[in-house]
Formats: C-alpha cells, sequence, structure tokens
C-alpha cells in the first residue's frame, strides 16, 4: 500500500499560523422599534484562529427603512464612520488569536420602514490577512419594527359557571368589589409594550398596544371571585383566561400568550365566579 508524499508546501501551508475571524453575535438592544426611535445593533467579533488578525474592518449595513443616527461612533476600542447612507465602517485594532473584541454598538434610526415589517442588518467583516476560514465572516440580525393594535374584552359573571356567557349573565365593572384593572404583560426584556387600563361600568376595557412581541392579558379582580373553565365551546362567548396566579388579597387571572402584530384586534374575555 503506498503513502501519498507530502509536499513542502503542503508542510508549511499546515504549520501557518493564521487568523479565522467570525461574526459570533448579532443582535439588537430592542426588538421592537417604532418610526422614529433609536435602537443599537450589537455586534461581537471574535478571532478563532491560531493567529493573529492584523487591524480588523467590518462595515455594517444600513437597510431601507432605517438611517444612521451620527456621523461617526467611538466604543470601547471601535471607531466607526459613516461611510454612505448605506453603511457604517469601523475599525478595531488587531485580535490575537482566541481574542475577543469588545462589543461594538450601532445605533440607528427607524425612518420609513413599514410597521409589523423586519428588516435585517448585516455585518461583514473585510479580512486584513489571509484567513483559516472566510465563510464565517457575515453575520446578520433581524429587527421587527413596531406597530399599532387593538386588544380588547369583557369581564362577566359566569352563574352557571358553564364557561360561556349567556343571555342574563351580567358585566363585573371596575372598583374594588368588581374587576380593579387590566394589564398587558410582556415576557420579552429586550421588548417594549406594555400598558394597563381600568375596567368600565358594563366590563368593557380597551387597550392601543404596541405590536411585534408577546403578550399576555392579566386581570386583578376582587378575591370576591374566582376564574371559570376557560376556552369551552364558541370561541365568541367563552373565558380566555387560562391561568389563576393568585387568590388572596386580591384575585389575579392570566390569558394565554398571543402574538400582537400590527393591525390586530385581539378579543380576550373574563369569566368569572363567586367564591364559595
Amino acid at each position: 500500500m503506498g503513502v501519498a508524499a507530502v509536499g513542502p508546501a503542503d508542510a508549511v501551508a499546515a504549520g501557518k499560523l493564521q487568523p479565522d475571524l467570525l461574526v459570533d453575535l448579532m443582535m439588537t438592544d430592542v426588538l421592537n422599534p417604532a418610526e422614529g426611535e433609536t435602537f443599537y445593533a450589537q455586534i461581537d467579533i471574535r478571532n478563532y484562529g491560531n493567529g493573529a488578525s492584523g487591524p480588523i474592518s467590518v462595515t455594517v449595513s444600513v437597510p431601507a427603512g432605517l438611517q444612521t443616527a451620527t456621523a461617526s461612533v467611538t466604543n470601547a476600542g471601535w471607531d466607526c464612520a459613516v461611510s454612505n447612507t448605506t453603511s457604517y465602517t469601523c475599525s478595531y485594532p488587531e485580535l490575537a488569536a482566541s481574542g475577543r473584541a469588545s462589543r461594538l454598538n450601532v445605533p440607528f434610526i427607524v425612518a420609513g420602514a413599514a410597521p409589523g415589517s423586519t428588516v435585517p442588518i448585516t455585518t461583514t467583516i473585510t479580512p486584513q490577512k489571509r484567513e483559516a476560514n472566510t465563510d464565517n465572516s457575515t453575520g446578520s440580525v433581524t429587527v421587527a419594527i413596531s406597530g399599532t393594535c387593538v386588544i380588547r374584552g369583557s369581564v362577566w359573571q359566569d352563574l352557571d359557571r358553564d364557561g360561556q356567557r349567556e343571555a342574563g349573565e351580567p358585566a363585573i365593572g371596575g372598583g374594588p368589589d368588581g374587576a380593579l384593572n387590566v394589564r398587558l404583560w410582556v415576557r420579552q426584556g429586550q421588548a417594549i409594550g406594555g400598558g394597563s387600563t381600568t375596567v368600565n361600568p358594563d366590563g368593557t376595557w380597551s387597550i392601543t398596544a404596541r405590536t411585534e412581541l408577546l403578550y399576555e392579558v392579566r386581570l386583578e379582580a376582587s378575591s370576591a371571585y374566582g376564574r371559570t373553565v376557560a376556552d369551552v365551546g364558541d370561541d365568541a362567548t367563552d373565558s380566555d383566561m387560562v391561568t389563576s396566579y393568585q387568590f388572596e388579597p386580591t384575585l389575579l387571572v392570566a390569558s394565554a400568550e398571543f402574538n400582537a402584530v400590527h393591525g390586530g384586534d385581539y378579543v380576550v374575555d373574563a369569566g368569572l365566579v363567586t367564591q364559595s
């Protein structure tokens, strides 16, 4: 059986120290910015190679619907300038093998992006030295542009405890002996949204809210009440409160999470029963 010979050029290449710059992470500090608001793309660059990189140069795109927020950016070793209306060009000193650059924060303003759309931002590294791998020199993140939606519902007393509102079953209005408040709870820490309102005497409530995030409707009411069964029968007349968080000193119940998108109209009703 023959053994392939290793030429001198192959031996040199195998032992050569080369950088491998990678866009290790891209995210935004706000998940759902709205028109006119400023947010930041947060970018991590790392050298996974076995050799130093030389000075680093990256280009961060400014896609349609966004615009640059400043003519230049300086943060933690990075220097960025707006090279044209469609990109930032940023530089950083060389990274040693296995080195990580300080996080790059690049500002953007939402300017003309359609509410409810997603806008991609891309970072591309321009190598200054030959790299071991060039397939990982680009990273991207999409940002969802917030719009508005309406979230509304009614609070009623389920006299026969069947989970359906029938004729004659009364509204539970706002007040210390009835429904105290309605709140929109947001689980996503980097999202902007939420809101709260009181309940009208006829048991109805409505909130105009930001979108492109997950909401849970939470109702606080007098502890004289409990939660009826949820999602039983006709969706137009059932109760949408699926979780009970507390019963004392007040009742706190909540809906399932749902994705709120621009232009949506969401009805979340609450059926309550008297505590026995």
